[in-house]
Order: structure tokens, then C-alpha cells, then sequence
């Protein structure tokens, strides 16, 4: 699973400010829309980021009982960035900054409550709209939240759906599943997780990470897997390798690693994974479409391995041929996470 936590008690005022904002936008008689704002970034603990530099998120609206609009900011010189066009990792962040803020301005789920990502999908459909341009670009999630609730009313949690526009041009579809629980519980769900795990065994020693060419990389920063080993005709395996020091992989310290972390694990085995099946360039290919499933968390202080199995290449009218690769996150021989990703030949 995938949790993160509010660390900005501060944030609760802009809360209540922006939430008036929202019954402006719902006013019947207002047949207006607000424009979302682009020139300052949301408060951080609204998307529970420490560093201000990670936060893309600039503001939002409410457009109907469970619709939402957030607008965010991509920057162009980004850590994970490292091709003139925006990648997986920062469309991801935004999407998931998006359900953060419309959980806490929106929704009214208190700052102390942790958030557990279950599931989350991008689908990429217009790899051209995702270049960078000149000035950084103006993101727009419009999102569709199906809500539910405990016998008391109290909101648990959602599913969300939504359209990504990238200076006004729909680039992909998202989704998303979040839960919130209180501390006392996510305390309780933890203490009972790790109590079920073997801990006689020695630490595990650090790995080396793989060279950045290998994955599809090329700053060592972002590398976070060994070099794959091949099982089988089209198995791969590696171990992931995670750098605690990483200015957005871990913006904040965690007890867990975090979805963003395993994703990129997942992606980076992936293109490994099929370069060297295909006998292809790893630089030229670039994820399509992701669908990432948590199942329970990923500790810290055990080693995590992932298992790659690529299918058959198909033909795709957009982008050509498309293989997908489903890979698998293993802790003690149990599975916590799963992805399905799917991976094309682009220059």
C-alpha cells in the first residue's frame, strides 16, 4: 500500500478559505466559472509534500456535488525529468497531489488522517502533447470522485476518475482509489503487518543499482533497481534499490516505500526488460500506460524483488507496436504490488 501523511496543521485555514471558494463556484446564480490560478503553489501540507519545490499543485475548483478541476504547474528542471518530454513520474505526482487536495479543500477529511493509495492507472493517449515547450506547462485534472462512507456517514474513502490536459490538450485518462484512516488505525494495521513477517533473518546487504542506460536512465540519481536477470524466455528479475536520500522519492521519511518508488522500480525493469528481449534501444522506449496495485505495504528494511513476465508486442494506431510487461513486488515470497505496464518504441 501506498500511504502518505498531512504534516501541516497550518493548512486547515486555507482549508476553510478555499472551501467558501468552492460554494462560490456552485452559487446557481454565479454562471461564471472561476479560472484556476497558476502563479502560486498550493500550501505543501495540502498535498503532503515537505519541500515546497515538490509541490505542483497551484489551485482548484468545484464543478458539481463530486466533480473537481486542479490545476498544477510541471517544472522544467525536475530531478526525475530528464527528456524534453514530461514523463511518468510528474503526471503521476500531479494526479496523485490532485487527490490529496481535493480530499483535505474539498471533501473535508481532516489533516491528521493517513491516505492509502489501493490502486492507480495512467493511460497515456497523445505522447506528442507531452513535449516541453518554451514556458512551464499548465497541467488540468478534471476529476469525478465516487465517494463512500461508514454506517455513521463518515467519509472512508473514494475512487476517482479523470481527464489529463496539458496546456489545454487532453494527454491521458487516470484513476485512482484512496482510504483514509485515523492514526490510531493505520498505527494498529501497521503493528499487526509487521508483526506477521519473519525478522530472524540477517539484514540484506545494499544492492548496486544498475547503469542509468540499462533502465532507460541517465542521471545514477534515478535509478532505483539492479541490473536485471534474465528467467526464462521472457522473465525478467532485479531487486529494488531504493535511495532514502532521493529529493522526491522520499521528500519526507516514510515507514514504508512509497508507490511513487515502486512504479518507477516497475517502469525501470520494464524497459530493461524489453530492450534487451527485443534487442532494442532502452532511450527509446517510454511507458504508455500504467495500472498499479497495492495490496499491502512494502517495508523499509526488507529486501524487495520484481518479477517481470513480457507479453507478445501488438499493434497500436497511436503508437505503433505496444508490449505490455506485468511485474510483480515480493517481500518474504508474498506479493504486495503489481503493475501492468505497457511500453512503446518512441524517438
Amino acid at each position: 500500500m501506498n500511504r502518505t501523511t498531512a504534516d501541516a496543521p497550518s493548512a486547515v485555514a486555507e482549508v476553510t478559505d478555499s472551501a467558501q471558494r468552492a460554494l462560490a463556484d456552485l452559487d446557481p446564480e454565479n454562471t461564471v466559472i472561476r479560472e484556476l490560478d497558476y502563479d502560486a503553489t498550493v500550501p505543501r501540507g495540502l498535498v503532503h509534500r515537505k519541500a515546497v519545490s515538490e509541490v505542483f499543485v497551484t489551485d482548484s475548483r468545484q464543478t458539481g456535488e463530486n466533480t473537481f478541476d486542479v490545476a498544477a504547474q510541471l517544472p522544467r528542471g525536475h530531478v526525475m525529468l530528464e527528456t524534453p518530454t514530461y514523463d511518468l513520474p510528474l503526471i503521476l505526482e500531479a494526479c496523485r497531489q490532485t487527490g490529496v487536495l481535493i480530499s483535505h479543500r474539498h471533501l473535508d477529511v481532516p489533516m491528521d488522517r493517513a491516505f492509502i493509495m489501493h490502486r492507480m492507472s495512467l493511460h497515456i493517449g497523445d505522447l506528442d502533447g507531452l513535449r516541453q515547450g518554451a514556458e512551464p506547462a499548465r497541467l488540468m485534472v478534471t476529476t469525478e470522485a465516487d465517494l463512500y462512507r461508514n454506517q455513521a456517514g463518515r467519509l472512508r474513502g473514494y475512487d476517482f476518475r479523470g481527464a489529463v490536459l496539458l496546456n489545454g490538450t487532453e494527454v491521458a485518462q487516470a484513476t485512482g482509489a484512496l482510504i483514509f484512516l485515523s492514526r490510531q488505525a493505520y498505527q494498529a494495521l501497521r503493528t499487526k503487518g509487521r508483526e506477521s513477517l519473519d525478522w530472524s533473518a540477517a539484514a540484506a546487504p545494499r544492492a548496486i543499482p544498475a547503469q542509468p542506460f540499462v533502465v532507460g536512465r541517465r542521471d545514477p540519481r534515478n535509478v532505483v533497481i539492479t541490473d536485471p536477470v534474465q528467467r526464462g524466455d521472457e522473465s525478467w528479475r532485479a531487486t529494488v534499490v531504493p535511495d532514502h536520500s532521493h529529493p522526491h522519492l522520499f521528500d519526507h521519511p516514510l515507514d514504508h516505500l512509497p508507490g511513487n518508488l515502486l512504479i518507477e522500480a516497475a517502469r525501470q525493469v520494464a524497459v530493461a526488460g524489453v530492450a534487451r528481449s527485443e534487442g532494442l534501444d532502452p532511450a527509446t522506449l517510454v511507458p504508455v500506460s500504467v495500472e498499479a496495485s497495492f495490496s499491502s505495504f512494502c517495508e523499509n528494511d526488507l529486501p524487495s524483488t520484481l518479477e517481470a513476465d513480457i507479453a507478445p508486442f501488438r499493434s497500436d494506431e497511436r503508437f505503433g507496436p505496444v508490449v505490455g510487461v506485468d511485474v510483480r513486488v515480493n517481500q518474504q515470497g508474498t506479493t504486495n504490488s503489481s503493475f501492468r505496464i505497457e511500453v512503446a518504441q518512441w524517438v
